[in-house]
């Protein structure tokens, strides 16, 4: 007669330990590749409510956490396409950037945008993917270009001219001196 193996209560609760740990991984796998980004490394942008020194106003801008405190970068202005919140938006506009930092992030510019050449598009240059630059905003067709540009980047290039870098009017605004001390 054939003798059944009993497995020893440890030996069910190791089983039981492996085959969670299978699952986090499995399910910490599949939420990094739906959200496009790694969610165990930590976002190096974020995005906060800032008010306006000069106008009192509520501001939603894009953070970059370097090495020490979170600069601002990109504020939330009128001209933007889309019915969406700036909120939104600006939630929308960090996740494509922390998804760029892999393929070296390295300049913000605008063009035309490819898909509707009359309406320019706010966009990211990287060093990896060469060709066109990814879109991060697109603009209401009645919206100026270069001022939407100047002001989306106010926060950017104040904090480049607080660390004397020569970022008035560039474009496109050379980012690699702003990220280079958050470099490994």
């Amino acid at each position: 007669m054939a003798k059944l193996m009993m497995l020893e209560p440890y030996q069910l609760l190791l089983g039981g330990v492996v085959a969670i740990a299978f699952l986090t991984v499995g399910l910490t796998v599949g939420v990094s590749n739906a959200l496009g980004r790694n969610i165990l490394k930590p976002r190096q942008f974020t995005c906060q409510p800032v008010i306006e020194p000069q106008t009192g106003d509520l501001m939603w801008t894009v953070f970059h956490q370097g090495q020490g405190q979170p600069q601002p970068w990109l504020q939330m202005v009128p001209g933007m396409e889309g019915d969406v919140s700036p909120k939104s938006r600006c939630e929308q506009v960090a996740q494509r950037l922390d998804s760029l930092v892999p393929q070296q992030l390295r300049a913000l510019t605008y063009q035309p945008n490819p898909a509707t050449p009359e309406r320019e598009a706010i966009c990211a240059l990287t060093q990896t993917k060469g060709g066109p630059c990814t879109t991060l905003l697109i603009l209401k067709p009645e919206t100026d270009p270069t001022q939407f540009f100047a002001d989306l980047t106010l926060p950017l290039r104040r904090w480049g001219e607080g660390m004397q870098l020569e970022t008035a009017n560039q474009v496109p605004l050379d980012l690699q001196p702003l990220l280079e001390p958050a470099s490994p």
